[in-house]
């Protein structure tokens, strides 16, 4: 199995501290990380801390399956640096880690997206639609 980085940068509109929050707050987590078009988010608990653990849980509706996301944080500095593991059982074997970087710009900022350990075409795409119902999210907001 051939693992490339997902390696992604997004500009958003938004400060770097709202773009930072969407990322460790419960409430803003269900609206746009790891859902889909058939799935919701129905549980977030996070322990914001070093070695701090989350975990997601999303019911597909199309199988009636759950798919449980979780990892570890490994770096947290607001707002621009949050580092993670992740492990998708569902969806890739073993566990993976998630580089955040926040930097600022004007207007807004630009999120920078670094994921090793699984194959670029099992998450990029997935990545990508998020970051973007990320946008939606906070410009409704």
């Amino acid at each position: 199995m051939k693992v490339d980085n997902v390696d992604l940068s997004y500009r958003f509109l938004a400060p770097a501290e709202i773009v930072f929050n969407a990322w460790i707050n419960e409430e803003l987590i269900r609206k746009w990380l790891f859902i889909g078009p058939t799935s919701e988010i129905v549980k977030v608990k996070i322990d914001l801390k070093l070695h701090g653990k989350f975990s997601i849980l999303e019911p597909e509706k199309s199988n009636n399956e759950y798919i449980d996301l979780y990892g570890e944080y490994l770096e947290i500095s607001k707002p621009n640096k949050l580092v993670f593991t992740l492990c998708v059982p569902k969806h890739f074997p073993g566990e993976t880690k998630v580089h955040i970087e926040i930097s600022k710009r004007n207007p807004g900022c630009e999120l920078k997206l670094l994921q090793t350990g699984v194959p670029k075409d099992v998450t990029e795409e997935s990545w990508e639609k998020m970051l973007e119902q990320l946008k939606l999210t906070l410009e409704n907001q």
